[in-house]
């Protein structure tokens, strides 16, 4: 079953820190949790 446009984005339009693996705003410059400045997109492929 697919999903909603609007329930994709709610999943997938975040920001990953790649130190900490904390969940951050997608306009996020640096980490909510930790300060660092290495975030990266949250990955959409899923394997099956």
């Amino acid at each position: 079953m697919a999903r909603f446009p609007e329930a994709e984005a709610r999943l997938f339009r975040v920001r990953i820190c790649m130190d900490c693996n904390a969940k951050n705003a997608l306009r996020a410059t640096r980490c909510r949790k930790c300060g660092s400045h290495d975030l990266r997109l949250k990955s959409t492929h899923r394997g099956k």
